[in-house]
């Protein structure tokens, strides 16, 4: 899915988006360090106030599934309940919802899978993905004996070409797995379309498609982009760590997979589980109806998410220009000749704001620890988990990465972009 032309870059209402703040917790101050600019939400995003609420009335009852206490029917009503609201937000209307303790251990098991399953010679990755779709892919080519291909990264875009990703696909491709935002470069991939092109070459091939990073900046149509799975994490997303779910296709849910013999073919929960899990991403949802109702005059569930999603898109875009480009009063990076910016051309359409670059001439650990000493706070990546992607941009030494979402305001950017003109 693709930014639509129809999506005007506006900002938040300012009423509107102080309310918001005000539902998140330590949105100006870190508990720790005190007050701060948090610009990191792609290393997880701040937390809604309510699921504290859901921590205390779910976590302290002793109850579990299918049992004839009272208690256990509520843990089932609430298992229920979330489920539907992850179908709600990613407009699923077939197939199972999946869950599990992280998105890297979903991923990682969902790959595995598909490539022991579906026929083929060789598997499909790229320079783009998250380790656990690179490595996964990798690791699973290797186990058993498929061609491992990875289709490179465009330094300039911070994009992968859906035709240089396609020209890898084949008759004899197993598994197709990439990624629908990034994490490194903040490019929104057009996964509906690269589907919808890879099985016109393949009709039988498997793909997966890593959202973890994209959700939380754009509505989700896992109808429309038609693949085998689609993963997202909560801890991106509103809420906490140790709990994703992906959505599969009836097929693939039903191909041989990790179970008991008791479950049914497309049971792909293992071990127990806790109704905090469901919980928690119900009140994401809520929050995301209570949002969009703001944007749309319609009381449908799924359309209110939509327009919620759409107002995100919208806000980021213009924090992304102002980022970038500046305004009348402040120069933006691009104007910075200290600064270098990484894989983000002039097109700035399916972009989330989330910009990678550097203080040339500093070593990127000490620019984030320059930030912080200035209350900003924003991440660097130079580790192992990143080298793929940072040697394809061409920025092998490491980054900074500064990440914002919807409860970013206009004046955080430009405190940011104050602070980084200091530097020079």
């Amino acid at each position: 899915m693709t930014r639509s032309e129809t999506v005007e870059a506006r900002l938040i209402p300012a009423p509107l988006l102080k309310e918001v703040r005000s539902r998140f917790a330590h949105v100006e101050a870190c508990p720790f360090s005190g007050k701060r600019i948090f610009l990191d939400s792609a290393s997880g995003s701040l937390r809604l106030k309510t699921v504290l609420e859901a921590a205390q009335r779910e976590l302290l009852l002793p109850d579990q599934f299918n049992r004839l206490t009272l208690g256990s029917k509520h843990c089932v009503a609430v298992k229920q309940q979330g489920e539907e609201d992850v179908r709600l937000f990613l407009g699923a209307k077939s197939g199972v919802i999946v869950p599990s303790k992280s998105s890297t251990e979903g991923l990682f098991r969902l790959i595995r899978h598909a490539t022991a399953h579906y026929p083929g010679n060789n598997v499909v990755a790229t320079m783009l993905d998250h380790p656990c779709t690179y490595d996964g892919t990798r690791l699973a080519a290797e186990t058993y004996g498929k061609q491992w291909r990875v289709a490179p990264l465009n330094p300039a875009t911070g994009f992968i070409d859906p035709a240089t990703l396609l020209a890898l696909v084949d008759q004899d491709t197993s598994v197709l797995a990439f990624i629908h935002g990034s994490n490194i470069t903040g490019a929104l991939m057009d996964a509906e379309g690269i589907v919808r092109a890879a099985r016109k070459i393949n009709e039988n091939i498997c793909i997966i498609v890593d959202g973890v990073q994209y959700s939380p900046h754009a509505p989700i149509d896992v109808e429309a982009i038609g693949a085998d799975a689609y993963l997202f994490g909560g801890y991106k997303t509103y809420t906490r760590r140790g709990i994703s779910f992906a959505h599969l296709s009836q097929r693939f849910s039903v191909i041989p997979h990790d179970k008991v013999s008791g479950k049914a073919a497309n049971e792909w929960a293992v071990g127990s589980q806790d109704q905090f899990d469901y919980a928690t991403w119900s009140i994401v949802t809520d929050y995301l109806k209570w949002f969009g109702a703001h944007f749309t005059e319609s009381s449908d569930s799924r359309d209110r998410i939509v327009a919620a999603m759409l107002a995100m898109e919208a806000h980021e875009a213009v924090l992304l220009e102002r980022l970038l480009n500046g305004t009348k009063a402040q120069k933006g990076l691009r104007q910075m000749d200290h600064v270098q910016v990484y894989g983000v051309p002039e097109d700035l359409s399916n972009r989330c704001c989330l910009v990678p670059f550097s203080i040339k001439g500093t070593d990127t650990a000490d620019s984030v620890t320059s930030y912080m000493d200035r209350g900003i706070f924003v991440n660097n990546r130079k580790s192992v988990m990143s080298k793929h992607m940072l040697d394809g941009l061409g920025a092998g030494a490491g980054i900074v990465r500064l990440s914002a979402a919807h409860y970013t305001t206009p004046e955080e950017i430009d405190a940011f972009l104050e602070v980084t003109e200091s530097m020079a």
